[in-house]
Formats: structure tokens, sequence, C-alpha cells
């Protein structure tokens, strides 16, 4: 992979505001009719499920193609073990203190309200200390996985061939209508009998990871080719809605059909819708951001502390409004403003001004 130079502010700034959008999408769980969250009001409304599907669907992808650029920048540039001890530093020790400190709090507080029935010991050992809190091991994995790669000459030579070999061979259109033939093969190994939902100890499993792996993959990628970056993040987005409703559309209609031919032609719409969205993110966020704007790098710096945060404020303003029997809407709208506002605070006036606050909650 060969150093990118070109502008990567909108991708700081993507990246943060795909975090802080867990405050929509969790506030969102709270008024969804599939009542699939810790908790739900007595109210709801079908549209927070299709923002939900809708956020879903590309935020968590988009996100870890920023990682992945930004790992393979942080690797070639301070080497593998300065990486790997950075990391470990800023995923980890957040991961870690944020569990054992606002998780477990969280826990106490919905056994206090009657959302939790067994013991808060026995949930937090069933998985219940991970939350939102579940893409950080997952990206420390995908870490792991990077740092042994590259650390092995001969994984990395045949890596950085393979790359080249792609990057120069295949138009960037061509590569995304073959990596979405991916999600098929995720279902033939669940046919030959590999445990891909086993939970590993309430924190992942098998299939999560080898979902999120590509996107991942291609951020690394995406570094080492700034055409394929470019040609990434500069979608007209007239045609890529177009594009977009297009494919929605054919997924609908496929959707409708019975059978095994059916079901693999509605997995693989639903793969390019995927990447299409996050190529559109990218587009966005490309065109919308300006280059040194304080106020862009201020929301870069805040988004760790605010999706830490987010997340057990939510719960404690969920389980007040619930009683008030507020529109679906009222409550959303209420929980969104107040828990950024709070979670921008925290960040400004006790994480960011405290050395070991910011040590402890940012890694840094």
């Amino acid at each position: 992979m060969q150093q990118n130079t070109g502008r990567i502010d909108y991708l700081d700034v993507m990246r943060a505001v795909l975090m802080m959008l867990g405050i929509v999408l969790h506030a969102g769980q709270l008024y969804n009719p599939q009542q699939s969250w810790l908790l739900h009001a007595p109210e709801s409304s079908s549209l927070f499920t299709y923002m939900i599907i809708i956020i879903s669907t590309f935020r968590m992808p988009a996100f870890l193609v920023v990682s992945g650029f930004f790992c393979a920048m942080f690797i070639l540039r301070y080497g593998n073990a300065v990486f790997l001890s950075s990391r470990t530093k800023r995923i980890l020790l957040p991961l870690f203190v944020s569990a054992i400190s606002l998780n477990v709090f969280q826990a106490y507080l919905l056994q206090y309200f009657g959302w939790i029935s067994t013991s808060v010991p026995r949930y937090l050992l069933q998985g219940g200390w991970v939350q939102h809190l579940w893409f950080l091991i997952d990206l420390f994995l995908f870490i792991i996985l990077l740092c042994v790669g590259y650390s092995l000459p001969l994984v990395r030579k045949l890596c950085q061939r393979l790359n080249s070999l792609v990057v120069n061979t295949l138009p960037l259109p061509i590569f995304i209508a073959i990596i979405s033939l991916y999600s098929g093969g995720l279902v033939l190994l669940k046919i030959l009998g590999i445990p891909m939902y086993d939970s590993w100890y309430g924190m992942t499993d098998l299939y999560e990871l080898l979902s999120y792996l590509p996107f991942f993959l291609f951020g690394l990628t995406l570094y080492s080719s700034p055409k394929w970056l470019a040609q990434f993040s500069t979608i007209k987005l007239v045609y890529g809605i177009a594009a977009m409703a297009l494919l929605v559309a054919l997924h609908y209609l496929l959707n409708q059909g019975a059978g095994g031919a059916w079901q693999a032609a509605t997995m693989y719409c639903s793969s390019l819708i995927r990447w299409l969205s996050v190529a559109l993110c990218f587009s966005v966020f490309n065109y919308l951001v300006t280059r040194g704007n304080p106020y862009w790098r201020f929301l870069s710096e805040a988004s760790y502390s605010v999706y830490l945060f987010h997340h057990l404020i939510v719960v404690a303003l969920g389980l007040w409004l619930i009683n008030y029997n507020l529109s679906p809407v009222v409550g959303f709208s209420l929980i969104v403003i107040t828990t950024l506002l709070l979670t921008v605070a925290i960040h400004k006036y006790l994480i960011a001004p405290n050395r070991l606050l910011h040590l402890l909650f940012n890694g840094k």
C-alpha cells in the first residue's frame, strides 16, 4: 500500500457523525413497534422502524471503511508496534472503563425499573456489559488481524500484490458488484455447519465479524488507491439517489418471490444497497465538509465521549419519559436533543479538561 496524501478532513468528520448517530438510532429504538431494544415506550410509530433500517444499512459499514482507511495510514506511518500500542490504549481502555462504570450502572437502573428480570451479575455475565460497545470489540479484533498479517512478511507481500492486482485491473463498480456476492458465501458457511451465530461470551459471533470484515478491508484498499477513494467519494448525488431508488424497488419486488433463487437475488440486492449507501455517505460528506473548520474539529474530538455516554443517558431519559405518554416524535426529539447537549457538555467540561478522564474515556 502506498501512502495517500489527499484530503481526509471529511473522513474524520464522517466517522464522528456516524458515531453520534448512535443517539438517533437508540432513541428511535425506544419508539420502535418491534420492541426489540432494552426498553420500549407504550407509544410507537413505524416511522422509527424504517429510520432504524435506513441508518443501520450504512452506518457501521461506513464507519468500518473509514476505520480501515485510518488504520492503514497509521500502521504504514508508525509501524506495527506503535500502531498496536496506540490502538490498544485508544480502544480497549475506554471499552473496559465504560463497561465497568456506565454499563454496570445502566444495568442496575434497568433492573430497578423492572426491565431486567435476572440478577445484574448474571445479566452482565451473559453479555449485558457489552451493549453499544460491541463495535469496539469487532474493530479491535480486525486490528489484531491486521497486525498479525502486517508482521508476517510473506502474508504482507501477498496481500500487497493482491491489492495491487485488484486495484489496477478491476474498475471500482465491477469490484463492488463482485464483493456483493460475499454475503452468499456466509450463507453457504452456515449450510456447511459452521457455527456462525454461536455467541462468543456475549461479545460477538462469527457471522457478525465476517459480515463487517470486508468493509474494514476495503478501507485498507482505499488508502492504497487515491483513484478508488476519489471515485468512491465523488458520486453524483442525483445519479446515486436514483440508483438507490431503483435498487430498493428491485429489492421489494425480489422479496415477493419464493424459493432459493429469489432469496439469493434478494440478498445480493441487499448487499448492493449497502455498498451504494456507504459510497453515498462518503460522497455527501466529501461535498459538505470544508477543510479546517473548528466546529468540525470539535465534533470529531467530542464524538468518542458522546458515543460512550449516550447509551446510558438515552436509557435514563427513556425510563423517565415513557411515563408521560408523549407522542413518539416529541419523545424522540426530546431525547435526541437532550442527549446530544449533555454528552457534548460532558466531553467539553469533564472529559477534555481532565487528563485522567481523557485517558480513561478517550484513550489519549
